[in-house]
């Protein structure tokens, strides 16, 4: 009796472990970090020749909000993604809008500065137009202009990047991703990325504002 109750209790053991492996959840995406993924993304907005780039240390506002959906799925996206998928970034993102500083150790390429930092770089990169004539005549203005348009791009450029929201299966991600060269130059982008077995890959891109 003893080793047919056994028998029994094993057989029931082995019944419920098919069980749970038959209701395992399917294989989720490893979650990069913020960091990580700004490592992988950057270059949609910062140019390859640039040995470094200047990033606002806050992380910005993501804008992909609801009421966009048929804007996107018309001319913005490049596939189709599922409805279910864009209502849970939206949410993530309008949810995200709490203060977040990027890791400077964990980014690469990226030199993290505030916003009165970004002024100043934008100052010192074209005095002509942020700083007083103080009496200066137009010849040495020109110069100062001449100097300014020999300084090399990524030194009078300033980035800005939203915090990264994932789907809780970690396959597609938002972000926004905003470049600034002055008061009149620049523009924002909201970014999709789906994850593939190359990496993310972006699949949807509309400019937000440019000027």
């Amino acid at each position: 009796m003893r080793k047919l109750l056994i028998s029994f209790l094993l057989v029931i053991i082995a019944g419920q472990s098919v069980t749970v492996r038959a209701q395992a959840p399917a294989s989720v995406a490893p979650f990069p970090s913020p960091e990580e993924f700004i490592n992988v993304v950057f270059h949609t907005v910062v140019d390859t020749s640039f040995s470094h780039y200047y990033l606002i240390t806050g992380a910005d506002t993501c804008r992909f909000v609801k009421y966009d959906y048929d804007e996107w799925t018309k001319y913005y996206l490049q596939e189709s993604v599922p409805m279910p998928i864009l209502n849970e970034l939206a949410e993530k993102a309008y949810l995200s809008r709490y203060p977040y500083f990027w890791r400077q150790d964990r980014l690469q390429q990226a030199i993290c500065i505030t916003s009165q930092k970004a002024d100043s770089v934008f100052s010192l990169a074209n005095p002509v137009l942020y700083a007083p004539h103080n009496g200066q005549d137009k010849m040495t203005r020109r110069k100062i202009s001449q100097q300014w348009q020999k300084l090399p791009v990524q030194e009078k450029t300033v980035f800005s990047f939203s915090l990264p929201q994932f789907t809780d299966d970690g396959k597609y991600a938002v972000i926004d991703l905003n470049v600034v060269c002055g008061a009149l130059c620049g523009s924002g982008v909201t970014c999709l990325f789906r994850h593939t077995s190359a990496g993310w890959k972006l699949i949807g891109q509309h400019t937000n504002w440019s000027s």
